[in-house]
């Protein structure tokens, strides 16, 4: 029963050893899982602000676009004016020629 009891301790010492060095494996692996966090934290710091700068270069680049559209927008608008400002004069400068020219028709 001695002996029992002797290779019993043997046992629970190697096995308190075991679980010793299990938790020393796992504090190191824990340590270094941390400084990868930190490590993937970084980088994902450093592409958010790459994200950041490319919204802010497409944003910039978006309005100029619009600025652009704008001005030619409104030179087309005056355009158009001056279209229906011409045909209206030539309609009134044709109403009064064929007022005031008399002609003939060569159809009669």
């Amino acid at each position: 029963m001695l002996d029992q009891s002797r290779e019993s301790e043997k046992q629970i010492l190697s096995l308190t050893k075991d679980v010793e060095h299990l938790q020393y494996v796992i504090n190191e692996l824990e340590k270094e899982n941390s400084e990868r966090l930190d490590e993937i934290k970084t980088i994902h710091i450093r592409i958010d602000q790459h994200l950041q700068t490319d919204l802010d270069f497409h944003d910039n680049v978006r309005k100029k676009i619009s600025d652009r559209f704008q001005i030619f927008d409104d030179r087309i608008r005056q355009l158009d004016r001056w279209k229906w400002a011409t045909w209206g004069a030539l309609i009134v400068i044709g109403a009064l020629c064929g007022y005031y020219v008399p002609f003939t028709l060569p159809f009669k």
